[in-house]
């Protein structure tokens, strides 16, 4: 079962040769011992909780062919007939690997390899959609490097936007209007909390009609959040924000990996000053995440049909959020 205090996006445990014997097998039902280190969005927890949405969807598990040790793992899903994405639940997909950095010609094997197991299931397009660079900041250059050499073309990068977690208040990093609504909302009756589970079925259609309001892609289903929080337990937070004793916004978020947890959702009832809800939430979130060790808080990407939202960049930057660029790749395959 997926474990949100052991998962790593580095290190390794052994050297690789760039001529490590490669093996994939795209699998329809994967246990954990398939990719024990990897990331939520990219683990087989994940992709059981996600998988059933599509008509085809495979976990691929790259081998090292010589030990039949796990080298790296991901998911894909077909989402028109012969073409395949990774990343197309949650923010990203891709291939993790444990070993990250992988050496750049193992590395460009690995993703041959891959294509090859996706044409002989008669996929012919592909899509990958990286983790932004500050997740992977090891990695994420030799990635680019890799898919570029490999005939991949990339679409202008999304943003993302990230901040670190330290003991200071993250109202020190905000603007002056947002900074003034975190230190006046006791006087205003204003709190955060996280919430008990019969209080999930309001937050989550709050969070719904916040995201249609402001043109965002909506979160997971409830009934997917839940099969989340079973399937991984540990990995799913919801808070609220309370006028007294009534809920007016609320988020859900996700350990991606013991050091970063992800806003997934966010959203307000009408009629309060959303900034400020927003400020509250990510304040105290940013609070939160320093007392369990998370050293990074993602608030997401800001945008819109893949156009930057200049209303949320904007709103990201004056809360201390800072932009990583994030890209999605795409490649004909099989000729």
């Amino acid at each position: 079962m997926f474990d949100p205090e052991t998962i790593t996006t580095t290190g390794s445990r052994r050297q690789l040769s760039p001529h490590t014997e490669v093996d994939v097998a795209l699998l329809r039902d994967p246990g954990d011992r398939m990719a024990p280190a990897a990331d939520l969005l990219r683990s087989p927890a994940y992709f059981r909780v996600c998988a059933g949405a599509f008509s085809r969807a495979w976990y691929a598990v790259v081998m090292d062919g010589s030990t039949g040790e796990s080298l790296a793992g991901g998911w894909f899903a077909e989402v028109a007939p012969g073409e395949a994405r990774s990343g197309v639940r949650g923010v990203f997909g891709a291939l993790h690997s444990p070993f990250a950095p992988l050496p750049i010609a193992l590395a460009a094997r690995v993703v041959r390899a891959t294509e090859e197991e996706l044409v002989a299931r008669h996929v012919h397009r592909v899509h990958i959609t990286l983790p932004p660079a500050a997740f992977e900041p090891g990695a994420h250059a030799e990635w680019m490097n890799i898919f570029l050499r490999l005939d991949y073309s990339a679409a202008p990068p999304d943003l993302a936007f990230h901040t670190s977690v330290t003991s200071s208040s993250l109202a020190d990093r905000m603007d002056a209007i947002p900074r003034a609504a975190v230190r006046s909302a006791e006087g205003r009756a204003l709190s955060v909390r996280e919430l008990v589970p019969t209080e999930r079925a309001d937050a989550h259609t709050i969070m719904v009609a916040g995201h249609a309001r402001s043109g965002r892609q909506a979160p997971h289903a409830l009934e997917t959040l839940l099969a989340l929080e079973t399937e991984a337990p540990g990995v799913v937070h919801w808070h609220g924000v309370f006028q007294r004793e009534r809920m007016i916004a609320a988020s859900v978020s996700l350990s991606l990996a013991s050091r970063w947890c992800q806003v997934h959702g966010f959203g307000d009832i009408g009629g309060v000053d959303r900034d400020h809800t927003a400020a509250l939430l990510v304040a105290h979130l940013h609070a939160w995440c320093a007392t369990r060790g998370v050293q990074t808080l993602d608030l997401g990407l800001a945008r819109e049909a893949g156009i930057p939202n200049e209303r949320l960049t904007g709103l990201s930057r004056s809360l201390g959020f800072e932009p990583s660029a994030q890209y999605t790749l795409e490649k004909s395959l099989g000729g």
